[in-house]
């Protein structure tokens, strides 16, 4: 089991590594001067590798925005850093729908305004590996569940510095019986949701349920409540030997300590295991 756990986080950043590698780009922009004008369009022609860079602006999507393994879509950021390339799915689509994308890397973008029956903003289905960063989850909707995001089969998805916010889980003729507004992890307990600097906050589901339901994120410095104004990030101090940089000396203290409770357990769930790992590798100097 320990090594299995391993080869995860260290596959996670493996393929995070491999997204900066050398890969053909594909452009998007609203103005026709780049390849695609639609970013539906433009994931439909990549090959695993290709990176398809979307400027500033918002996209109204007439379908959703699949990507296949090991490929990039990497949005815009205005003068402080947030993501400024806008997808919206006009209260019709899913904006991002994703499957058996091993691999895949998602980076500042905002979904919105997007709809379906499960997964409103997003839905990984089978998709390993999967980064998505500087990403906001916001004003989506689903009928049943998974109004920011649905996750199953098997998927790994690690959020970093994202929200999840202000997303809404409920069906027009069965009110109270929808779930996961902010996130469903649907599936068998290998579907795994990584929390990086993440908040998800403020989404409703109608009759008060958990903000993320189906299992329980690996929170290496994430928040998850349903008051905004109170979801604070805090993040998690990876430096084990106090040497001023987080790297081997620290990642050997986790793999000496695993299933064992003390200064390595950094994610605080009362046992070291694939959580530290991933705090470790994640604050990597």
């Amino acid at each position: 089991m320990m090594q299995s756990q391993a080869q995860f986080a260290l596959g996670l950043t493996v393929a995070t590594l491999c997204q900066t590698l050398s890969a053909d780009t594909i452009t998007v922009c609203l103005d026709g001067t780049c390849d695609f004008t639609d970013p539906s369009a433009a994931a439909a022609s990549v090959s695993a590798g290709d990176v398809i860079e979307i400027a500033a602006g918002t996209y109204l999507l007439e379908e959703s925005v699949g990507l296949i393994t090991g490929a990039t879509i990497r949005g815009a950021v205005g003068p402080n850093g947030e993501p400024a390339t806008i997808l919206d799915g006009q209260g019709q689509v899913l904006v991002l729908g994703t499957a058996y994308a091993d691999q895949s890397l998602f980076e500042n973008l905002v979904l919105t305004n997007g709809y379906g029956d499960y997964g409103g903003g997003a839905r990984f289905v089978a998709s390993d590996d999967v980064v998505v960063r500087n990403c906001h989850f916001v004003g989506n909707h689903a009928n049943w569940e998974g109004a920011g995001i649905r996750m199953s089969l098997g998927s790994t998805v690690t959020l970093v510095d994202c929200e999840v916010t202000g997303n809404i889980a409920t069906h027009p003729q069965w009110p109270g019986q929808s779930r996961g507004a902010g996130v469903r992890i649907a599936g068998s307990g290998d579907t795994t949701l990584v929390l990086d600097g993440t908040r998800v906050c403020g989404n409703s589901d109608g009759v008060g349920g958990p903000q993320i339901m189906g299992g329980v994120p690996v929170n290496l410095g994430g928040c998850v409540t349903d008051d905004c104004d109170s979801c604070v990030i805090t993040q998690l101090d990876a430096d084990l030997n106090a040497d001023g940089i987080v790297g081997l000396g620290d990642l050997l203290i986790v793999m000496a300590s695993w299933g064992d409770s003390g200064a390595a357990d950094i994610d605080g769930d009362g046992s070291v295991g694939v959580g530290d790992l991933l705090a470790v590798l994640s604050d990597w100097s």
